[in-house]
């Protein structure tokens, strides 16, 4: 019998069989017992906003003035650039109760005398500029700063776009898009491999509110009509002077 077990394990037609059953494997790690060092494990979200906090309010400390921005057609590459530009001072951007816990909305409550002023104002999309600067000298950095983007689904209109029949229109496009143009509601047509607009076709109107298909179809064309811009509303110095720049237009 012992002869017979041999040969069948032995046999090249069993070895798919597999390994005798008195063999030994090692079992494999548990997933349940592995160490993760400290260094790799998240914040929470608590832990982030006490940071925060913490760092506005040193930030608060440490630079001459505050200056409440606000941020229109908001793009990271662009603020970084500005960023960049605006060292030593710092450009943070939180929720605008994280913001204005930070500052402090009253008297009692604020990290330092009369800062409580710019935590009264922080409204819509806004982010807080500490600085060393003069006020002129953010507002013509800011003024100088002003690149242009395609707007995105949602945005208003700035001009209205129209695009006059033929085949000159949408000659720079690659006539693989054609099938897409109509989806995105272009009457066009594919004819010896060019793209035919079969009819005047409007994009847009200024003051009007963007679709998804007409901000895909002005990135297409490569019409940028969505301008970043940084505006100062309001300014705060250790000195206690505070400037709402929304009176100074009025």
């Amino acid at each position: 019998a012992q002869a017979v077990l041999f040969s069948k394990a032995c046999h090249p037609a069993f070895t798919h069989l597999g390994p005798h059953p008195t063999a030994r494997f090692a079992m494999p790690k548990s997933k349940r017992n592995k160490v993760i060092t400290l260094t790799k494990t998240k914040k929470r979200p608590k832990e982030k906003k006490d940071a925060l906090i913490e760092e506005i309010r040193e930030s608060c400390e440490k630079y001459k003035r505050v200056f409440l921005v606000s941020i229109e057609n908001d793009r990271n590459t662009f603020l970084q650039v500005l960023r960049q530009k605006m060292r030593p001072g710092r450009l943070i951007c939180a929720k605008n109760k994280v913001m204005q816990l930070a500052l402090g909305t009253t008297p009692a409550q604020e990290c330092q005398e009369g800062v409580h002023k710019i935590a009264e104002r922080i409204t819509g999309h806004v982010g807080l500029l500490f600085s060393d600067s003069a006020p002129a000298d953010v507002q013509k950095l800011f003024a100088e700063y002003r690149p242009q983007d395609y707007a995105r689904s949602g945005a208003e209109a700035t001009e209205t776009v129209v695009l006059p029949r033929g085949v000159d229109t949408l000659a720079k496009l690659p006539h693989s898009i054609e099938a897409h143009l109509r989806q995105l509601g272009m009457p066009t047509q594919l004819l010896d491999g060019k793209i035919h607009l079969l009819g005047d076709f409007t994009v847009c109107k200024t003051g009007a509110e963007l679709t998804s298909d007409q901000a895909q179809i002005l990135r297409l064309l490569e019409i940028k009509q969505a301008q970043f811009t940084l505006t100062v509303e309001a300014h705060w110095s250790k000195d206690g002077k505070f400037v709402d720049c929304n009176d100074l237009e009025d």
